[in-house]
């Protein structure tokens, strides 16, 4: 029997460290096969976190808001004029002006707070205003750009006059200029001077100063226009009216936000589940937890829709499973690795057992002589018993249909083979194993085979399983390990067992644990089967071997 390095009935106590390190990192690869086997997790989170944030957005209140679009003009062209325009909008002023014409108690600033300005372009002026509900957003908006309007011609008016201020008082200038050279002129002309070169300058300067005059008028009159043309010109494009909180952007805003919180928490969790999880999956991890080889580590099998046809397929015949029924893809990879688990708990069994007919059934095959009692055999479900029911029923019929008389034994507290306690089917019918789980608690009921030295028992010892047991070829027993119980009450019913592991549910501690009780009890334990594994498992389904001597290990590593 192949079983773990050291036993707890040591004399040291204290085991030698034999084989290769475990890796106390995980691999990056690990993170993406864990994200790649929950990928429907993660999704489907992301999904719904999407769906939770569209809910959130028609669901939960929110605040009204008004919107408006202005078309700004200005006197001077540049692209200092809409900054100026943003500054006189957001300024105080115009803020106390709203809260004097709507009559509110609001601070200044708590009302510029509910506005959003966005300059379009150097003319085009989108302007957003919040309140508690549509109307009053409405109401807001409108004296908002009432009173801006108001303030900004205020402004505009005042800057026009200063600078026609300053444009009459420096014709007032020249014109005493232009008087004073015409005084000087005439008095040249009464002196009958008038060849006098002097004559001639002041004409010409009297004539450039005439002309500047001229332009600063005219100056006067442009800066007029500019300036009310701006005002006049300026206008609501869009009057105010409520803005559609429920629009497309905003509404992909939050679902995209939605999905991102919700899926990357779901992700989150599944990396940091695979950190710090010492559940073991890889077929590796779980030879050199139990000490035996894996023999067949295949993919999921555990669906529960699966089961529950392969249960109603068991019922007709295992040769007719899913024949002439359409199946899916993921179905079809199930029922593969169902048969390969089957194929796996099989070998365990007695070659003259797996193609003899001892009863003379079909096949022409001679009967095998029993030299002692049945051969018994175990099917440890360390964690998905409902799978290891269909694997044990599948295994016992299909050996029953060569003609072997095959007793099935539950021993589950959940009673999965079997529904009530007792004895059911009839043994002798071709093909039909019968099927018997102990009264009471089958974890502590002992069987048979504690009568060893009289393997063929009379009915009267053990009442009805006692004729069952002395007819049957081959007993396999389905048991459920608990590393809290004594296997030494399995003894008495099989003389091997091989553990049935779910990849990702048990432990190395676990598994470690339960081959030490197997060991103990002295049972053989000649390879496990693996379920659920990933795909990406590349790995050779046996321990590492043992090193005596330390001088091999680099040996082995070469290999």
């Amino acid at each position: 029997m192949t079983g773990p390095t050291w036993r707890i009935d040591d004399e040291d106590g204290s085991p030698e460290i034999t084989g290769a390190p475990l890796p106390l990192l995980v691999t990056g690869r690990a993170l993406m096969d864990a994200l790649a086997r929950t990928w429907r997790i993660w999704v489907a989170a992301t999904i719904i976190g999407a769906l939770l944030g569209v809910a959130a957005f028609f669901a939960v209140p929110h605040p009204a808001s008004a919107e408006t679009t202005l078309l700004m003009v200005h006197p001077e062209a540049g692209e200092s004029a809409m900054t100026t325009d943003l500054n006189l909008l957001l300024t105080s002023t115009v803020a106390s002006r709203v809260l004097a014409d709507l009559d509110l108690e609001q601070s200044p600033e708590g009302l510029l707070s509910t506005v959003t300005v966005t300059p379009v372009n150097e003319q085009l002026l989108a302007l957003e205003v919040s309140g508690p509900d549509e109307a009053s957003a409405v109401e807001r908006a409108t004296s908002l750009v009432e009173n801006f309007l108001e303030f900004r011609a205020e402004k505009l008016r005042s800057v026009s006059d200063g600078l026609i201020e300053g444009y009459q008082a420096r014709i007032t200038d020249l014109t005493s200029q232009v008087d004073a050279l015409s005084r000087q002129y005439q008095q040249l002309s009464a002196e009958e001077s008038a060849e006098d070169p002097r004559a001639g300058d002041i004409l010409t300067a009297r004539s450039t100063l005439a002309t500047e005059i001229t332009r600063l008028q005219s100056d006067i009159e442009d800066a007029s226009i500019r300036t009310e043309a701006a005002i006049t010109a300026t206008n609501v494009v869009d009057e105010p009216r409520p803005s559609p909180y429920g629009s497309r952007r905003q509404s992909v805003l939050l679902a995209a936000s939605g999905a991102i919180l919700l899926g990357g928490l779901c992700i989150g969790t599944i990396l940091l589940r695979s950190l710090t999880s010492d559940r073991l999956r890889r077929r590796r991890e779980v030879a050199g937890a139990l000490g035996v080889p894996v023999r067949v580590g295949v993919g999921p099998v555990s669906s529960r829709g699966f089961l529950e046809r392969m249960e109603a397929a068991l019922s007709s015949r295992v040769a007719g499973l899913f024949r002439g029924h359409p199946v899916s893809r993921a179905d079809r990879r199930r029922r593969r690795n169902f048969e390969a688990l089957v194929q796996g708990l099989e070998s365990a069994v007695p070659p003259r057992l797996r193609s003899g007919t001892p009863h003379g059934g079909p096949g022409g095959h001679p009967p095998v002589r029993r030299r002692s009692g049945p051969t018994t055999l175990g099917l440890a479900a360390i964690d998905r018993t409902d799978t290891a029911a269909a694997i044990l029923r599948a295994t016992g019929e299909r050996i029953a249909d060569r003609g072997v008389l095959v007793l099935l034994v539950d021993l589950t507290s959940t009673g999965a083979l079997s529904a009530a306690p007792g004895l059911s089917a009839s043994l002798g019918e071709p093909g039909t194993p019968r099927v018997y789980r102990p009264e009471g608690d089958p974890a502590f009921t002992s069987g048979p085979r504690r009568y060893a030295r009289r393997p063929v028992l009379e009915p009267e010892e053990l009442g009805v399983l006692g004729a069952a047991w002395n007819e049957a070829d081959l007993v396999l027993v389905l048991v459920e390990v608990d590393p809290g119980f004594d296997l030494q009450v399995l003894r008495t019913w099989v003389s091997a067992v091989v553990p049935l592991v779910s990849a990702g549910r048990a432990s190395g501690e676990l598994l470690s644990t339960i081959a030490g009780l197997v060991a103990e009890a002295g049972l053989d334990m000649p390879f496990a089967l693996l379920e659920g594994a990933d795909r990406s498992d590349q790995t050779l389904g046996r321990p590492a071997p043992i090193i005596e001597d330390p001088s091999e290990l680099g040996e082995v590593q070469s290999q």
